[in-house]
């Protein structure tokens, strides 16, 4: 069997285990695996993890415009799979579509040179939607009608989408695509087992936390949609607090604005530090006393943190601040907090609670949905067989 693993970045990407992880299993079966991804800033052609397997890897050069200029992005990522056109010839049995903000002009181009090839798409992200929910667009003005049209082909034209939450789903859904296609698979983490952090570890950590304060982090991507406005409002509130203290790690196009607001505002117990390596995520919500996970209002809707996982391993609390509305609030209430993405009252609240042992007890559970050994299985079987919707 031959597979066509379409990838719409390099393996410079915080889902690269995700991606290995899948590609691992096609290999196990045996399938012949040909990847289409863009190659930048030089980097190899094939990461390391994937040498001497059966795999032919093609790396089509990109440079990666600002983030901020969407515009930019998009004309850059339709000229990408232009490019990848003539790497189309050959027949495939089945083909994957990593998630894409042009997947429309991808399935066009499948549709004529792939046409028995069963198709999946990978829905990380949907867009436009999570452009208009971060102001980029308007939502329903002509430019996202136009992005609206373009995705639309990609979900009639795959013959399954997988995604990676009960609400993405239903927003899929309510878009007019056909629920009997849509399977739904969380993202993983490094490994299947909880992180048992021993605490001679912490001195991975020793340079950012302070063991005499306690220690709320925010750590991720710094920008517009994963709104760590509500992370700042809950420190100024908490400004006066001598025993709490409050962690921005990561970086962003909108990290500078809030490095300006708490300075604006007085917060003194508070510190921004860059973007750390991914092999220290575990010790770093480890070694936190609270984790917060924000979304701005509805992004719920179109987005679920890839954090998530590595979070719900390290066994701390999470604040999911993300909307008590949404199904995987719903669904996590019972083990973590769920407040609303603009209420820094309640974070507050759980935070002091916290501190002075009057907080509810949580079971921090781990669920099997995230497990990596399960679900980087569903989608090999899904990418090969086309077995339906997980039960």
């Amino acid at each position: 069997m031959k597979v066509l693993f379409w990838m719409n970045t390099s393996f410079t990407t915080t889902s690269k285990h995700l991606l290995i992880s899948i590609l691992d299993e096609l290999l196990k079966d045996g399938i012949q695996v040909t990847i289409i991804k863009k190659q930048i800033d030089g980097e190899e052609d094939t990461p390391v993890e994937l040498f001497e397997k059966n795999i032919e890897c093609i790396a089509i050069p990109f440079k990666n415009p600002r983030k901020k200029n969407l515009f930019a992005r998009y004309i850059a990522d339709v000229i990408y799979v232009l490019k990848s056109n003539k790497f189309l010839n050959v027949p495939y049995d089945a083909i994957f579509v990593q998630s894409s903000n042009v997947a429309g002009f991808s399935f066009f181009l499948l549709e004529k040179k792939q046409p028995k090839a069963k198709k999946t798409y990978n829905v990380q992200d949907i867009f436009p939607y999570n452009a208009a929910y971060a102001g980029t667009i308007k939502k329903n003005g002509l430019i996202f009608k136009i992005f609206e049209i373009e995705q639309k082909y990609a979900y009639k034209k795959a013959d399954q989408i997988i995604t990676i939450s009960e609400d993405m789903k239903k927003t899929l859904m309510e878009d007019g695509v056909d629920g009997n296609k849509i399977d739904v698979i969380y993202n993983w983490s490094y490994q299947n087992e909880p992180y048992n952090v021993n605490s001679h570890e912490y001195c991975f950590v020793s340079n950012i936390y302070n063991k005499h304060f306690f220690n709320v982090v925010y750590a991720g991507n710094v920008g517009v949609m994963q709104n760590v406005d509500l992370f700042i409002d809950t420190a100024i509130l908490m400004r006066n607090n001598k025993s709490v203290w409050f962690h921005v790690i990561g970086n962003g196009v909108y990290k500078d604005k809030l490095i300006k607001k708490a300075q604006e505002n007085g917060v003194t117990n508070i510190s921004f530090w860059p973007m750390q390596p991914a092999k220290l995520a575990p010790y770093i919500y480890s070694f936190a006393d609270l984790n917060v996970i924000p979304l701005m209002k509805d992004v719920y809707k179109t987005a679920l943190p890839s954090k998530t996982a590595t979070c719900l391993l390290c066994g701390k609390p999470i604040v999911f601040a993300i909307g008590t509305n949404s199904e995987f609030g719903k669904k996590i209430s019972d083990y973590h907090y769920v407040i609303d993405s603009d209420d820094p009252e309640q974070l507050k609240t759980i935070i002091n609670d916290l501190i002075e042992g009057n907080a509810s007890k949580k079971e921090m559970i781990v669920y099997s949905e995230f497990s990596k050994t399960r679900n980087s299985r569903l989608y090999a079987d899904i990418i090969c067989n086309m077995k339906g919707v997980i039960s």
